[in-house]
């Protein structure tokens, strides 16, 4: 499945208010954290169900909705995230979950006013939270405008 325009456009957008070299590294390891620590937050949301004779958790419901989101824009993105988010989010506790994100916004918000000198793009529109690890795994990939950036 081929990357859709519309995720292509989000991407460069995207990637317009994310040009500093310094904030780019934070973004690459601040926002697999950010995911990785939210999805495991949001787990300890009980969801009363079963599947595959584990309880689910409202984390589980985002991963979902994030793999469904790059299924629909670019599939190729969906198995090395979910891969990632999927192993370790259910085994690392609540507090360290927490410990976790707190840091990494902590770093976005630093790398945005110190180095970007603007707001984390976040504020301005929510799609930036599914278009962030897109943009993420495309620079890792050597591919697209993340590359450039």
């Amino acid at each position: 499945m081929q990357r859709t325009a519309r995720m292509e456009s989000w991407i460069g957008w995207y990637a317009s208010d994310h040009r500093n070299p310094v904030n780019h590294a934070i973004h690459v390891v601040c926002i697999p954290l950010i995911v990785f620590s939210g999805l495991g937050l949001l787990n300890w949301i009980p969801l009363h169900v079963a599947v595959m004779h584990h309880a689910a958790g409202l984390g589980d419901l985002g991963l979902v909705l994030l793999l469904a989101f790059f299924a629909r824009h670019d599939l190729r993105l969906a198995l090395p995230f979910a891969a990632l988010m999927i192993v370790g989010a259910r085994y690392v506790p609540p507090f360290a979950h927490l410990a976790i994100f707190l840091a990494a916004w902590t770093a976005q918000f630093i790398g945005h006013a110190r180095f970007e000198k603007n707001r984390p793009i976040l504020m301005s529109n929510l799609v930036s939270l599914f278009v962030a690890p897109t943009f993420l795994l495309d620079g890792l990939m050597g591919e697209g405008t993340a590359k450039e950036s």
